[in-house]
């Protein structure tokens, strides 16, 4: 299709996608509800606002598969090496950045991941690049994520156990409502799969895993 401007005429034939034009009249969307509020977007400081802060909210709006990552995975040495045996793998400290279903406002913090191989681990880094694809495919809820990463993970792994706990700041919180000075509130959620749902002593296993990253 074509998208030659306010003024079509024969000579315009310049071609553009349907997500293209969309993208210009989301813009203009934008421009009108911040003028409708009172904003001079003439004003050196607002200019180019509404496609900044467009951009912003689509950069976390982005198509994820985890089937991409977590395709590869490689076998564990025999058991009876007793190398990897019921091993512990933990990946502690990984950055989470999400944007709030509900006021789309920065929900900012840590992830911690971990899980009991059965015969089958992934690569470490994919634990990451799990947080965040499924943190960047829509605005959400941090109670989702975390839930969502030990399902895939034991789905994916055939895992004997997966766990993950994500400690995060939420702009909702700093920003509005009741105004939580900055640092001072972090909300924790946790979900677990397998062996960690029954078994307390891999429950203490990860956290102190966890908290001994922490003092490292």
């Amino acid at each position: 299709m074509s998208y030659c401007g306010p003024k079509q005429t024969e000579e315009c034939s310049m071609s553009v996608t349907e997500e293209q034009v969309k993208g210009v009249q989301r813009h203009a969307y934008m421009r009108v509800i911040l003028k409708d509020m009172g904003i001079d977007l003439e004003e050196v400081n607002f200019k180019g606002t509404p496609e900044r802060w467009l951009k912003y909210l689509e950069s976390y709006i982005v198509p994820y598969n985890p089937q991409d990552d977590l395709g590869v995975t490689f076998p564990l040495k025999g058991a009876s090496e007793d190398i990897y045996d019921r091993a512990m793998i933990v990946q502690a400290g990984i950055p989470y950045r999400a944007v709030c279903a509900h006021h789309l406002l920065p929900v900012l913090g840590t992830a911690h991941v971990g899980y009991i191989p059965k015969d089958r681990v992934v690569g470490i880094s994919k634990l990451s690049r799990l947080v965040y694809g499924l943190s960047h495919v829509m605005p959400s809820l941090q109670e989702d994520i975390t839930h969502s990463v030990t399902a895939i993970l034991a789905h994916h792994l055939d895992a004997l156990g997966v766990m993950c706990v994500i400690s995060a700041e939420h702009g909702c919180m700093a920003a509005r409502g009741v105004e939580e000075a900055t640092g001072q509130t972090q909300t924790l959620t946790s979900s677990v799969q397998g062996v960690f749902t029954d078994k307390v002593e891999a429950r203490e296993e990860f956290y102190r895993l966890v908290e001994l990253r922490r003092r490292s």
